[in-house]
């Protein structure tokens, strides 16, 4: 679609002109929030806008329908709108508190839940959780977004799938330091010691935090990860008193039970009225646009239940072998490694879930190396992994 409306219009991605490239000044007058009817963006001067004088028409794509805009373009121009992709929120300004939010959202059970997943993740783990907002190191920038990439790479593989780099990484990593730095953005970190292991990209206009994208260790997948690292996320947002959290795009089942509200995202197609080709041109993108939406609703209900859930390949894919504690449970050839070192995710994360449920600290075990395999040692007990085929570590390529 993209590449069509390059050809077609010219086309501009609100979330990138306004969030990213920080030109709103191009083409806005002023952006509020219709919920306050607070301004979260004013033109300060009568800067030069972008010129929509051609006879290509403008489309605006990704734009939040809950966000009133006035458009600095003049007054003989048509706007023309269509309803695209659900969107959701959570509405922070109608709380009065963090805790006022869990509370009207969700039952004590469900409170109790993450409650314990956090303290679980803290007793087992050297964690340390980090909201960078203001200012950052570049070295420790540089490592969180390797860190990003390398948990994206191996979520993809867990499920049977090629990765593929997101083209759009490379323009986070580009412009999302100086963001950081001048409080337009914040990055949000668990650590596992000095190693991340869930991360979120968040990008703000005025009183408004966008949730663009996150991922985490899927190592740690018991202890509800994700969930943790958006509850200090969204507990963040509260401290600082912003309006709202937005998740943006997709329709995945933590959206829906963190969101309070649901908007659709709209298209917006811009032309000239004057000239009859801009006219005409403007109409047949227009209805061109509103033809393939109505066709995607009516066809998504169909394509969801035909649409099958892709299988997490990790399980099933491990042999665990208990062993006796004694004298000889480490053997001379066996390597002493760090779990960091362990290259195989699978081994990883049958290690993770041990210590889920012995609630056992990982500080406490030791692992060895021997071909193929992993030797955990416990003060209780011996532990054997063997991925089920060769494992695919570095040593084992070369």
């Amino acid at each position: 679609m993209p590449k069509i409306l390059n050809i077609l219009s010219n086309h501009i991605d609100f979330h990138e002109l306004v969030l990213l490239e920080k030109k709103t000044d191009k083409l806005y007058r002023s952006i509020s929030n219709s919920f306050t009817g607070n301004f979260v963006y004013q033109k300060a001067l009568p800067l030069k806008a972008l010129s929509n004088n051609g006879q290509r028409p403008m489309v605006l794509t990704s734009v939040p329908s809950y966000i009133n805009t006035k458009l600095d373009l003049g007054s003989d121009t048509v706007i023309k709108k269509v309803k695209t992709f659900p969107g959701s929120l959570i509405k922070l300004s109608v709380y009065e508190s963090y805790e006022e939010y869990l509370k009207k959202n969700f039952a004590q059970k469900g409170r109790s839940h993450f409650i314990k997943s956090q303290n679980l993740l803290d007793e087992c783990f050297t964690v340390r959780y980090k909201i960078y907002y203001g200012s950052i190191e570049e070295e420790e920038y540089q490592i969180i977004f390797n860190a990003f990439e390398q948990m994206q790479a191996k979520r993809f593989e867990e499920r049977g799938m090629r990765y593929h780099t997101d083209p759009m990484l490379s323009e986070y990593r580009a412009k999302t330091l100086g963001l950081v730095r001048s409080k337009e953005a914040c990055i949000s970190v668990i650590y596992n010691g000095d190693r991340p292991i869930a991360i979120s990209l968040n990008y703000i206009l005025g009183k408004i935090v966008h949730g663009f994208t996150k991922t985490f260790d899927s190592a740690y997948s018991k202890f509800s990860l994700g969930n943790i690292e958006l509850l200090n996320v969204i507990k963040w947002c509260f401290d600082e008193g912003f309006e709202v959290f937005d998740f943006m795009k997709g329709e995945y089942s933590y959206k829906s039970r963190f969101a309070d509200t649901s908007y659709p995202f709209l298209i917006e197609t811009i032309y000239s009225k004057k000239e009859a080709l801009s006219r005409v041109w403007g109409h047949s993108v227009f209805f061109g646009l509103k033809l393939f939406y109505f066709v995607y609703h009516a066809t998504k209900s169909i394509r969801s239940i035909n649409t099958q859930k892709s299988t997490d390949s990790s399980k099933n894919n491990i042999k665990v072998q208990k062993t006796l504690l004694d004298s000889t449970t480490v053997g001379s050839d066996e390597k002493r490694v760090h779990f960091n070192e362990i290259q195989s995710q699978y081994i990883q994360r049958a290690i993770c879930d041990y210590c889920y449920r012995r609630r056992e600290q990982m500080d406490s075990l030791k692992f060895y190396k021997k071909r193929d395999r992993i030797k955990m040692v416990s003060q209780r007990e011996v532990l054997i992994f063997q991925v089920n085929g060769p494992m695919d570590t570095k040593e084992n390529r070369q």
